[in-house]
């Protein structure tokens, strides 16, 4: 029995270990190389998973890429329509501002036709902003007078002065004025 314990208790190695593995250099070694094959191992998965992820994000990519390509062309198309479209918004605003400076010198002229006494024919009118630009012709210079007078005494009007005053002239006869008003707000 002696002799049967003697036997199990000796170990046998398949893998005969070398002198240089039993030193401490040896097993650092070792270790080193086993830690360096996990390393390999986890780069390798790194590098696969990396790859086939690949073709999943050029998929992607292409996806994305078409779809721009057709809101690109859905833009592309409404981009005539938006064009019409601001070019009536701003004919719509235009036509407005007319309208209401129109409504404006239509008052203004009313205005002026309740002013001018017989003898006074009005020839240009203009109106910028606040200020009323007229040429006129009196016939008299009772009409002439009467005129600024009815102008200097409204209250639709203020800072009323008189230039370019021209008596007669051989085809024209009468007074012939400009005069320059602005608008009371």
């Amino acid at each position: 029995m002696a002799a049967q314990k003697k036997l199990s208790e000796t170990k046998i190695e398949f893998i005969p270990q070398e002198e240089w593995e039993k030193t401490s250099v040896g097993k650092f070694l070792k270790w080193l190389l086993q830690v360096g094959r996990w390393i390999v191992i986890v780069t390798e998965l790194i590098v696969i998973i990396a790859f086939i992820s690949r073709f999943k994000l050029d998929r992607d990519l292409t996806d994305l890429n078409e779809e721009i390509k057709q809101k690109q062309a859905i833009v592309s198309s409404s981009a005539d329509f938006e064009e019409e479209f601001l070019f009536l918004q701003k004919r719509l605003s235009t036509t407005e501002g007319l309208r209401k400076n129109q409504i404006e010198v239509n008052k203004i002229m009313d205005i002026f036709t309740q002013l001018t006494p017989v003898g006074v024919r009005l020839s240009n009118f203009s109106l910028a902003g606040e200020e009323i630009n007229l040429t006129a012709t009196a016939n008299s210079e009772f009409s002439f007078a009467s005129f600024l007078k009815n102008l200097k005494n409204s209250p639709q009007f203020d800072n009323v002065s008189v230039f370019n005053v021209n008596i007669g002239k051989e085809y024209i006869s009468g007074i012939n004025f400009s005069i320059k008003a602005e608008l009371k707000t």
